[in-house]
C-alpha cells in the first residue's frame, strides 16, 4: 500500500466516525443548535455546512455502518469536559476536524495551509479567560484525540507503524501551530505589560524592576525640577461639569507630556491641577536646566494659546503658574502593587515654592537655576521674595532665550552647538 493509499484509508475511516458525530450534532436540542459562534453564525448553520462538505469529499459515507462509538463524545469524556455532550455544540472543533481530514488525505501544500489557516483563525478568536483553560489542558486534549485515532486505526488492515507516523506528524504540526498562537498571545501580553509599565516608570527604571524585581534608590547631584499649577483652579473647577473638568485637565497635561518628552524630561506625577516633571533623571544630563527652561517656555506659550481659544469659545480660562529649581534629589520607586517613580529632597520643596511664589503666565526661577541658565536665557531679577518655610530668597522670571541664540521655539545653530558642548562637559 502506497502512502497515498494509506492516507486515504485513514481519512476515510475517520470521516465515518466524524459523519455520525455530525448527525448527532443535528439531533441536539434546538437551543443548543441555535447558539452562535465567534463569527456570529449559528452552530446548526456551521455544522450543516461542514456536513455538506464532508459528503462532497467522502460521498459514500451514508452507506457505511455506524462506528462502534461517537468519536467526539468519547473525546469529550476522556478530556473530562465540564458539560454533557448533548448540551454542547462542537462547531469550532468541527471546523478544525474537517480540515484535518482533508489535509491527512490529500497531503498537499494547499490542504495543509488551509488546515493551518483555520487553526490560527479558530484559536485567534478563542476566549482564553474561560474557566479551566490552560495550555496543558490543550495539550491533553490533542493527545487524547491522537490516541483515539490510534485506536481507530488499530482495526484497519494497514501497517500500524506507518499509519501512526502519518497521524503523529500531523498532530505535531497542529500543536506547533496552536503554540504559535499562544506565543503570539503571550508576546502581546508582555508587550502590553511593558507598555503599561513604561507609562508609569522611566524605561531604564522599568527594565531594572523587571530584572531585579526592585529598584535601588539613587542620589543625583544635579537635576532641575519644574512645577506648574493653575491660578484659581478650585473656584473655576466648582463651576464646571466633572467630565468637562477632566477633559480640560487631560488636554493641558497631554500638551505638557508631549513637550516634556521632546526635551528629555521625566514626568513625575500630577496632583490635582499641579504637574511635576524634572530634567537630568533617571539618566544624568548636563543640560538638565536648559532642557527644563525650554520646555517651560513652550508650556507657557501653549497655555497662552489655549487660553485665547477657550476665551473665544466662552469657556473658563486657567492661568498657568510655573516654578523651577536645580539641585540634588533622591530618586526611587515606591509601592508594591502600584508602582510610582518619585523624587525627594529639599530641591523638590524649593521648586514647589518657586511655583507658589510666582505669577500667572510667568516662570519663576531660583538662584541655583539662574546660574545654570544665565549664559543662554534672559532672566528678570525680582529681588528677595518671601517663600514659605524658606524666608526671603532671590527669584527671577525666565523670559526667553537671549537674542544671540534665537527664539526658544526655534533656537539657532549657534545655540545647538553650545548646547552640545554643554552636554559633553
Amino acid at each position: 500500500m502506497t502512502d497515498a493509499d494509506l492516507r486515504r484509508a485513514i481519512a476515510q475511516e475517520l470521516a465515518r466516525f466524524f459523519y455520525h458525530h455530525l448527525l448527532a450534532e443535528e439531533a441536539k436540542p434546538e437551543e443548543v443548535r441555535a447558539r452562535t459562534s465567534f463569527d456570529g453564525k449559528m452552530a446548526a448553520q456551521v455544522n450543516n455546512a461542514i456536513l455538506s462538505r464532508l459528503l462532497q469529499e467522502f460521498p459514500d459515507l451514508p452507506a457505511t455502518p455506524p462506528p462502534p462509538f461517537n468519536l467526539i463524545a468519547e473525546w469529550a469524556r476522556r478530556n473530562r469536559f465540564a458539560f454533557d455532550y448533548n448540551e454542547y455544540h462542537f462547531e469550532r472543533y468541527n471546523r478544525l476536524f474537517m480540515e484535518r481530514l482533508l489535509a491527512l488525505r490529500d497531503n498537499s501544500p494547499e490542504s495543509a495551509d488551509r488546515f493551518r489557516k483555520i487553526t490560527l483563525e479558530n484559536f485567534g478568536e478563542f476566549d482564553y479567560t474561560q474557566t479551566g483553560f490552560s495550555i496543558s489542558f490543550l495539550l491533553r486534549v490533542e493527545n487524547n484525540m491522537r490516541e483515539l485515532i490510534r485506536e481507530i486505526m488499530a482495526d484497519l488492515p494497514v501497517d500500524p507503524s506507518r499509519a501512526w507516523h502519518i497521524v503523529f506528524e500531523q498532530s505535531k504540526e497542529y500543536q506547533e501551530t496552536v503554540n504559535e498562537v499562544f506565543e503570539k498571545r503571550l508576546q502581546q501580553a508582555r508587550d502590553e505589560s511593558d507598555r503599561l509599565l513604561h507609562n508609569i516608570l522611566p524605561a531604564t527604571i522599568a527594565l531594572e524592576l523587571k530584572r531585579k524585581s526592585r529598584v535601588e534608590p539613587v542620589h543625583l547631584e544635579q537635576v532641575t525640577v519644574l512645577f506648574t499649577d493653575f491660578k484659581g483652579f478650585t473656584l473655576i473647577a466648582e463651576q464646571m461639569a466633572p467630565a468637562e473638568l477632566v477633559a480640560t485637565l487631560d488636554e493641558c497635561f497631554s500638551i505638557f507630556d508631549a513637550i516634556a518628552g521632546e526635551h528629555h524630561l521625566e514626568k513625575i506625577k500630577t496632583i490635582g491641577d499641579s504637574y511635576m516633571c524634572a530634567g537630568g533623571l533617571p539618566e544624568v544630563r548636563a543640560t538638565h536646566a536648559i532642557d527644563v527652561a525650554l520646555a517651560a517656555l513652550k508650556m507657557r506659550d501653549a497655555m497662552a494659546r489655549l487660553g485665547k481659544e477657550r476665551a473665544a469659545r466662552g469657556q473658563p480660562v486657567f492661568e498657568l503658574r510655573m516654578g523651577l529649581h536645580s539641585g540634588p534629589v533622591v530618586a526611587g520607586v515606591i509601592g508594591q502593587q502600584k508602582f510610582s517613580y518619585d523624587i525627594w529632597g529639599d530641591t523638590v520643596n524649593t521648586a514647589s515654592r518657586m511655583e507658589s511664589s510666582g505669577a500667572p503666565g510667568r516662570i519663576n526661577v531660583s538662584e541655583s537655576s539662574r546660574k545654570l541658565l544665565s549664559p543662554f536665557f534672559s532672566l528678570e531679577a525680582r529681588g528677595l521674595i518671601e517663600a514659605r518655610n524658606k524666608g526671603k530668597v532671590p527669584m527671577y522670571f525666565l523670559n526667553g532665550l537671549l537674542p544671540e541664540w534665537g527664539h526658544h521655539q526655534a533656537p539657532n545653530a549657534a545655540f545647538w552647538s553650545a548646547y552640545q558642548a554643554r552636554s559633553q562637559g
